[in-house]
């Protein structure tokens, strides 16, 4: 299997990203071995568990604030579109993503004529 999707993902939302993957069976490419039965499967899934958990318990602690790589602004350049070429529903979309580089422009129109649709009911 690989990570790719997730990688690329993650490098689009400015997230460092790691995989820890663990083995359960090598039945598809390792001719050598035995054939695997859900038993084993499973032992080697309740290992793995351990040895994720066991790895997660000793690098967690390591990993701390401010982050010293590239990862937060790896899209300050990436997108050379003009922002005012962004149509408004993908910009709204993006903003998660793109916001602190691209403000929105504030809105146009929208509170005057909820204001005036107040002031209209209210007489």
């Amino acid at each position: 299997m690989t990570n790719m999707p997730e990688a690329k993902l993650a490098r689009e939302a400015e997230l460092c990203y790691a995989t820890l993957a663990l083995v359960t069976d090598y039945d598809v490419w390792h001719e050598s071995e035995a054939a695997v039965s859900v038993e084993a499967v499973v032992a080697n899934l309740m290992k793995n568990v351990a040895t994720a958990k066991e790895v997660l318990r000793r690098v967690i602690p390591e990993i701390g604030r401010p982050r010293r790589c590239p990862c937060p602004s790896l899209l300050q350049n990436a997108i050379i579109t003009n922002p005012a070429a962004f149509p408004p529903r993908t910009r709204k979309a993006l903003d998660l993503l793109i916001g602190k580089y691209y403000p929105r422009p504030a809105s146009k129109g929208r509170p005057a004529r909820r204001a005036a649709r107040k002031r209209s009911r209210d007489g």
